[in-house]
Parts: C-alpha cells; structure tokens; sequence
C-alpha cells in the first residue's frame, strides 16, 4: 500500500504530493458531505497508524521517481490526521527535502496541545470550520460526542496567537443548512 500519492494539482498549494497517514475513514466526524464515505471508525485518542520511518521512506521513494520536486507534501488523509500520535515526528523527518509541508485538518482535536504543537510544524496549515453554531455543527459534521465546539473554536485562536507559517480555514456550504445569507455573514 503506498502512503504518499500523487502528485496532484491544487489551486491553493500548486503541485502538491499527497501524505495518507491514516486508514481509510478512521475520523472525530462522520461529515455529511465526505467524499470518502461513512466513517467506520470515530475517534479522538491519538495514537500509531504508520512509523514515522514508514512513512519517510514511501515520500522517499515517491520523490525519487519524480522528475520535478512538488511545491508541496500535504497531510489529506482518508480520515483526520492529527489523530496521529507521531504527526510532529514524521514531518520533522519530511522536513530533510526542503519541500513546504502542508496539513489539511478538521480541527477538531487542535484544543490539545500536543496537536498545536505538531501543526505548529507545518508551513501551512488548514483548519474546517463548517459552523460556528452548535446544532448546526452536529448536525453538519456529526461530530464524535466526546468533542465540544466552543473548545474547537478557542483552540484555533490560540494556535493563531503563535503560529507563524499560512494559516487558512475552509468552510463547506451545504445546501440548506447552512448557505443562508444570515448564517453566511
């Protein structure tokens, strides 16, 4: 199984060499809207899926038969990656190819500090925010129950107070729920 894929083009990060660094569907939400599927698993514990040496080694390769080096590796796994215990270890070993490392994370678990710490590795980093709304929040992004917005939302502050790299946040509209003009503003 290859962990690494690509590279693919993205009209936010130009030629981007994708990291798979968690199984299939293994997430803190079950979204609506994934393009995945169904979560099979819903988790928030932290915890080894790939070592980071797995995963250096697959980049490596993948690297080594490009011939033109990506603009970036990006983090878009089939589930959320944070809950990758050894996030911040693997990127630190990805950073050897001087190529930017860039993370595409729902957020959901970047109230923990170990998270914060890790993403604060990346040289871009993406967080979701769908809604701002409790109830429209659980009912878009069918959130793991052990997690809670306000802690979500307070966490991406305090991340933004240190982090230095490009900071952006996503938002899927879903039709009628949350593409109003008054919940838009």
């Amino acid at each position: 199984m290859s962990i690494s894929f690509g590279p693919v083009p993205s009209r936010r990060l130009g030629i981007s060499l994708g990291v798979n660094n968690i199984p299939p569907k293994i997430c803190s939400y079950g979204c609506v809207y994934c393009q995945v599927g169904r979560t099979t698993e819903s988790s928030i514990q932290r915890r080894t899926f790939y070592e980071p040496k797995e995963i250096y080694d697959d980049v490596a390769n993948k690297l080594a038969k490009l011939e033109k080096k990506p603009d970036y590796i990006t983090f878009v796994p089939d589930g959320e990656p944070t809950l990758d215990i050894n996030l911040g270890k693997t990127v630190k070993l990805l950073k050897e190819f001087n190529i930017l490392i860039a993370i595409i994370t729902n957020a959901s678990l970047i109230w923990k500090d170990d998270v914060r710490n890790d993403l604060s590795l990346f040289d871009w980093v993406s967080v979701k925010v769908d809604a701002v709304s409790e109830t429209l929040w659980r009912r878009i992004n069918r959130p793991n129950g052990n997690l809670n917005l306000n802690k979500i939302l307070n966490g991406i502050l305090e991340f933004r107070k240190s982090y230095s790299g490009i900071l952006a946040t996503e938002t899927m509209l879903v039709n009628g729920m949350q593409d109003e003009a008054e919940i838009i503003k």
